[in-house]
């Protein structure tokens, strides 16, 4: 009896100790989601983004000046390449081997998201601060109410345009408070004739590009509900306008555009100094100038006035999200909330990934932004005082559209598809896509 007594006292007084060290520890495990204090057993993570060589720089020293503050959290930094990037991304997924972080965009955080491959952010809302954003910059990354990701900034779609190359084609820059479609297919096709060899008015992105033409003939791709809402004659109208601009000479050859429609800024003809104009998002002002090294102008996209509806809005450029199988869930999002929630983070991402959505570091990166920034900030602000409406998120499955919109606009340049028979193939693939996901 006497050894019974003794040996439960040990036990207790272990189970004392034990309880003793889990509250000096802060009361947690390292993949605890809460609460208390955050763990301080050293952990590693792995992050994944996109991008080209000046970002993977500066990402980096985001994450050796996030490591001095955290010593204990260890990120190891996976950059990658646009083409493949979501390709990869899914194979992870799909053998539940994804990095804890993921830089995600389009329809992607409600993909993955309602497969379950994303962390519910609310379980980590005492690390990473939701609070400061937007519903509408939310709304790509909430799924049944609860949301999945954080925007790393927001942008609209514009036109960037080369003065030197107008000016040296003696074409006056057009008026974007006015120009419609058939102005732009002009003005790109005269660019072209005025101008040397190889150097061409403009460079489509029709990936980019079609949302906004959608929405602007009050046909968008999604209604609110995630229902295919985009006509077949809007369709139609698209590819018979990029036709009619290749066919003028404005955009280069169908195989050239091929080589070039997904390549990073300095690789494309703007980035070159061969184009007049390209479509591109606005955070990309600073890129686009750095590659030409000639100082470049923002323009409204075509077709702003000419319909009811404007088709610029205010789009977060990509997403944070959290893997849903992360051993360190609260690590993960103290690393989310200081890319985006930190000033000293923010001092160094500046727009690179767009204008900060966090008032708090959009305040302190605004003196330090280079001319380019400024520029582009400036242009951000007037835009959305002109009434940018609200865009309805790519539903979870859409993920496909990137691709489908790729291949058949393929399609149409080498003559393959007529515009009308791209409008109902692209309708067609989509909703075997969408029923498919």
């Amino acid at each position: 009896m006497k050894r019974f007594k003794v040996r439960a006292i040990a036990i207790a007084t272990l189970a004392s100790v034990a309880t003793l060290v889990a509250a000096c520890s802060g009361g947690t495990t390292p993949g605890d989601t809460g609460p208390g204090p955050l763990p301080t057993t050293s952990v590693t993570l792995k992050f994944s983004w996109w991008g080209n060589p000046t970002r993977a720089a500066t990402t980096q020293k985001v994450i050796e000046n996030f490591q001095k503050k955290y010593p204990y959290i260890h990120v190891e930094g996976e950059p990658g390449d646009i083409a493949n990037y979501f390709t990869q991304r899914a194979t992870e997924i799909a053998a539940s081997d994804a990095p804890d972080i993921m830089t995600l965009g389009g329809a992607y955080p409600l993909s993955y998201a309602s497969k379950g491959a994303l962390l519910d952010l609310g379980a980590v809302k005492a690390d990473l601060d939701t609070s400061v954003f937007s519903t509408s910059l939310l709304g790509a990354s909430t799924y049944k109410n609860k949301v999945y990701g954080v925007p790393t900034g927001g942008n609209f779609i514009s036109v960037i345009a080369n003065p030197a190359v107008f000016q040296a084609a003696n074409v006056a820059l057009p008026d974007d408070t006015k120009w419609t479609w058939e102005d732009f297919v002009n003005v790109a096709n005269q660019v072209t004739k005025g101008s040397p060899a190889g150097t061409f008015g403009a460079e489509e992105r029709s990936v980019d590009l079609i949302g906004a033409y959608a929405a602007q003939r009050n046909t968008p791709l999604y209604d609110q509900d995630g229902k295919l809402t985009v006509t077949a004659a809007t369709l139609s109208a698209f590819w018979t306008m990029e036709k009619s601009l290749l066919d003028g000479g404005g955009m280069p050859s169908a195989s050239e555009t091929q080589e070039i429609i997904k390549a990073n800024p300095d690789q494309t003809l703007m980035g070159r100094g061969k184009s007049g104009m390209i479509f591109a998002y606005t955070n990309q002002l600073s890129a686009y100038e750095k590659a030409s090294g000639k100082q470049l102008k923002l323009l409204q996209i075509p077709g702003e006035s000419e319909y009811a509806r404007r088709g610029m809005t205010l789009l977060p450029s990509q997403y944070y999200a959290i893997y849903s199988g992360t051993k360190f869930p609260r690590q993960a999002a103290t690393f989310v909330n200081y890319l985006v929630n930190d000033p000293e983070a923010g001092k160094l991402i500046l727009t690179d990934r767009g204008l900060p959505a966090s008032p708090k570091v959009l305040e302190a990166i605004a003196p330090l932004l280079p001319d380019p920034d400024q520029r582009s900030a400036q242009f951000v602000g007037q835009v959305a005082k002109l009434g940018a409406p609200p865009s309805a998120p790519s539903p979870a499955n859409s993920s496909g559209q990137n691709d489908i919109t790729y291949t058949i606009d393929a399609k149409v340049l080498f003559g393959q598809l007529t515009p009308s028979a791209a409008a109902q193939s692209w309708l067609d693939q989509m909703k075997a896509s969408m029923a498919g996901s």
